[in-house]
């Protein structure tokens, strides 16, 4: 008598395959979260949370107002209220909970706005090289905390991600068209003067409504600012704005501007201020007409990134968890370097070696994602009294603003429409063989594509 043998089932060994590829998938994130952890609980000289020092000058700063205390005559630990009165109004929710939830609700917010932003990022790039957005979002995130610009914001209880918030949803409202699409550009200005370059390239790239919007948002925040209380709005405008004293040090490491450039150099003297300002207008040009071309090439998120970097490296004082731009940048240059083309690049060279492009935007994103992973300009700061020297002190201790400034000059205008990636990567003669011309991106959308 025989013994019957059950049939094998043809998706058996798909089934097998598939759960051996997430039980793969799930240990490659789970490696990418512990080596995440490591770096920041053991590479990292400054540990992670911060005491949430500067949500507490915030708090603080915004209770001795509501007292009927001069807003800026607050200081804790010698660090007093840096922003328009606006902000202080904006933040006066802080106050209706004790310290200890704001600090849990103010993390939790900003680590929500981070895991969903670098989705909005990441996703995108993913899904058009074949990878599931799950996963490269799930390797993406811990990456992400561990930048030194993110995990800052979260220590000090910073309002970074707000201001991100505020210009992104305006990205995207551009994007769709939105008659309100200027708003949280004009608010983000309100609160924090920097945001205003995001003004400057709206109008730089046609965008007129939506920047009237946005001047007009920044003046009606201001002006109620003055309703509130027009002496600290007077005081505000005419002096504590522009006294760089009351931030910090110029040539505090954490200060990674291209004036904290020049005092890290000059350190203990102060910088030159003509030079700051010469050279902090060539950046401002260079970074604004970069950003309007790569805008008018179709690529938009490029052009975002440009202009973030810009701002962070023309402010007087751009501590490391103000430089948040940096992480699209490092997307952006991940996503050339998993084969996206590139437009308009400077020479046939690179045109005709897109594999050689692409290396080198590898390069290039991970010599800049490291110093921002290690914060390794820490090791550059000299002991007191010791010497140093101009090497040390720009590529040392202002790598941070060098990363920047790379990016400023080498972020590509990234080819979304696919033309290239068919007429140079896979068959340089196929349209014209067609008898076709490859159809003309249209700018205008703000996406992450």
């Amino acid at each position: 008598m025989r013994t019957s043998v059950p049939a094998r089932v043809p998706g058996d060994r798909s089934r097998r395959r598939v759960v051996a590829g997430a039980g793969i998938r799930l240990a490659t994130v789970g490696v990418v979260a512990a080596a995440a952890c490591y770096v920041v609980l053991e590479v990292v000289q400054k540990p992670p949370l911060h005491g949430f020092f500067d949500l507490q000058v915030y708090r603080g700063a915004v209770l001795w107002w509501l007292r009927g205390e001069p807003l800026y005559a607050f200081e804790l630990d010698s660090k007093g209220f840096t922003y328009p009165p606006f902000a202080a109004a904006f933040l006066v929710p802080l106050t209706w909970l004790p310290a200890g939830p704001v600090a849990i609700l103010v993390l939790s917010a900003s680590a929500v706005v981070v895991v969903l932003l670098t989705w909005w990022l990441v996703a995108p790039v993913a899904r058009r090289h074949g990878i599931s957005p799950w996963f490269a979002v799930a390797l993406a995130v811990p990456a992400v905390l561990a930048m030194e610009p993110i995990r800052l914001t979260l220590g000090e209880g910073q309002l970074n991600m707000v201001i991100l918030a505020l210009v992104l949803a305006d990205v995207v409202a551009l994007r769709r068209g939105r008659a309100w699409c200027g708003v949280g550009i004009g608010l983000a200005t309100a609160l924090k003067l920097t945001p205003g370059l995001f003004l400057v390239l709206l109008v730089l790239i046609g965008r007129r409504r939506a920047a009237v919007v946005a001047a007009g948002t920044a003046l009606g925040a201001t002006l109620l600012g003055f309703v509130v209380d027009a002496a600290a709005s007077w005081e505000y405008w005419t002096s504590t704005l522009w006294d760089t004293s009351r931030v910090g040090r110029l040539a505090n490491p954490w200060n990674q501007s291209v004036l904290g450039l020049l005092a890290h150099v000059s350190d203990p003297a102060q910088p030159d201020r003509r030079l700051w300002a010469l050279l902090a207008a060539g950046v401002a040009v260079l970074g604004l007409w970069r950003a309007t071309r790569v805008y008018r090439r179709g690529d938009d998120l490029t052009a975002v990134t440009l202009t973030g970097l810009t701002a962070c490296l023309v402010s007087p004082i751009s501590w490391v968890h103000h430089l948040y731009w940096v992480v699209p940048g490092v997307v952006l240059l991940a996503d050339v370097a998993a084969g996206t083309p590139v437009l308009g690049t400077v020479s046939r060279w690179s045109r005709d070696r897109p594999r050689a492009l692409a290396l080198g935007a590898g390069l290039l994103a991970v010599a800049v994602a490291v110093p921002f992973l290690l914060s390794t300009y820490w090791a550059f700061v000299p002991a007191p009294g010791s010497p140093t020297s101009v090497a040390v002190d720009i590529g040392g201790r202002s790598v941070c603003t060098c990363a920047m400034l790379a990016l400023l000059v080498l972020l590509p205008a990234r080819d979304l429409t696919g033309r290239t990636a068919k007429s140079v990567l896979v068959a340089p003669t196929a349209s014209r063989a067609a008898g076709r011309s490859p159809a003309r991106s249209r700018p205008g959308g703000w996406s992450p594509r």
